[in-house]
């Protein structure tokens, strides 16, 4: 017995279609755009995220700098006490006198830290106090995401 056997045509192994190349040209075009709008998506997320987290250590800052400026004022205002304290560490009050500044830092438990200074005129019958207060959202000086946010007042 004898096997006949027959030739099939295969288009495109030697003629060119143009139809196959647009298949794969679209394909890449709408990955491409789809890449595109989701990477813009993803940094916009990320810019209200960074933005919202700043907002965020602002208000621990400014928060930590009022508490601290709370303190002082208490504690200006009731010289009599003989050993100050605030959120568990104590002020120096030897250094309250005029003529002198007073500098202390405090870590405040709901988080971040202040820097206090009150200053006294040396003037004994004006008896003017300048208080300022610093506040951190974290105590650590070299982070680069630190936030400073200070208040005063002056008695």
């Amino acid at each position: 017995m004898i096997k006949k056997t027959s030739k099939i045509s295969r288009p495109g192994r030697g003629s060119a279609d143009p139809k196959k190349g647009a298949v794969l040209l679209i394909a890449i075009l709408v990955s491409s755009v789809a890449l595109a709008v989701g990477f813009g998506v993803y940094n916009r997320t990320y810019k209200e995220l960074l933005f919202a987290s700043f907002w965020k250590q602002t208000q621990i800052a400014f928060s930590a700098a009022d508490a601290g400026l709370e303190c002082a004022l208490y504690w200006e205002l009731h010289k009599e006490v003989p050993n100050p304290a605030c959120f568990g560490d104590d002020i120096l009050p030897a250094k309250w006198v005029p003529g002198e500044e007073a500098n202390f830092n405090l870590d405040i438990p709901g988080g971040g830290c202040v820097n206090i200074i009150i200053a006294w005129d040396s003037d004994p019958l004006v008896l003017a106090t300048t208080t300022s207060a610093r506040g951190y959202n974290t105590c650590d000086t070299t982070s680069s995401r630190r936030v400073e946010r200070g208040l005063g007042f002056s008695l």
